[in-house]
């Protein structure tokens, strides 16, 4: 399997598709499979060539280390974007696109400020790079909880997602829920909340150009579209009548601007 060492880290990779190079960063507590799940791998390698990744923490790669207290080290929010630089590095790519959502597109703010030089353009979708708003952490809060139980009490797991599915699990419902990997999701999730706010500034400094877009139903929208306003190359989206899973879940919708936002750069 094709792994990158991104500063000790090693991430997971797949590539797929032909066509100038575009980097996918999939959504927090999940995995590359997301892009697949969602239909964009379908609907986008016939135009590029499609490199997709698992976060540290997440799917195959790497989980971040940790200190002898259980405590996430402090340079472990630097680690996601030299981690898809290593994976630049390991298949020879000098430029690539981007398209980043949720988790993916908070790496994406941080590749556009420190790591420009490698990306000709950056597509941000579902998320702010200020701090972010007490519904959605308190959602992310929710999900570690639940790790954290899966951990200890598994069987009260599997109830409690009962309840929240409101059905019987079915024994493929069970398989899936006791193998994840709790340790690695709760690290993934914890890095999210963890990582420091950007500055109008710092948006300010990014030249590169960037496209972001965001369902207005979505708690994300109000400092994404903030951080649109400072930033000088930028096409900011509005999708009315969209939360955060709904913006994503519309390709039909997302893909057009996407394509045509790249091709304008090109």
């Amino acid at each position: 399997m094709p792994y990158a060492n991104g500063d000790g880290v090693r991430i997971y990779y797949e590539v797929e598709g032909q066509g100038p190079p575009l980097v996918l960063g999939h959504g927090g507590g999940d995995s590359l499979e997301m892009w697949r799940r969602a239909g964009y791998t379908d609907a986008l390698n016939d135009a590029f060539q499609l490199i997709l990744f698992d976060l540290p923490g997440h799917g195959k790669s790497e989980k971040y280390d940790r200190t002898e207290d259980g405590n996430r080290k402090p340079d472990l929010k630097n680690r996601s974007p030299r981690g898809v630089v290593a994976v630049l590095d390991s298949l020879g790519i000098e430029k690539a696109h981007y398209f980043g959502y949720s988790a993916g597109a908070s790496l994406g703010f941080r590749l556009a400020l420190h790591h420009a030089e490698r990306f000709q353009s950056f597509v941000l979708g579902g998320m702010t790079p200020y701090a972010w708003p007490e519904t959605m952490v308190k959602a992310v809060d929710i999900s570690i909880d639940l790790y954290k139980q899966l951990l200890a009490e598994p069987e009260q797991y599997l109830l409690r997602m009962q309840r929240l599915l409101g059905r019987p699990l079915t024994a493929e419902d069970r398989e899936h829920f006791l193998n994840q990997d709790a340790e690695a999701r709760i690290a993934g999730l914890s890095s999210l909340i963890d990582s420091a706010p950007m500055t109008d500034g710092e948006l300010a400094s990014i030249s590169t150009p960037c496209l972001i877009f965001c369902g207005e139903l979505d708690p994300f929208h109000a400092g994404a579209l903030e951080a649109a306003r400072h930033m000088p190359r930028v096409r900011f989206v509005s999708m009315p009548d969209l939360d955060h899973i709904g913006a994503l879940t519309r390709r039909d919708l997302v893909v057009p601007h996407i394509k045509k936002f790249i091709d304008d750069v090109s």
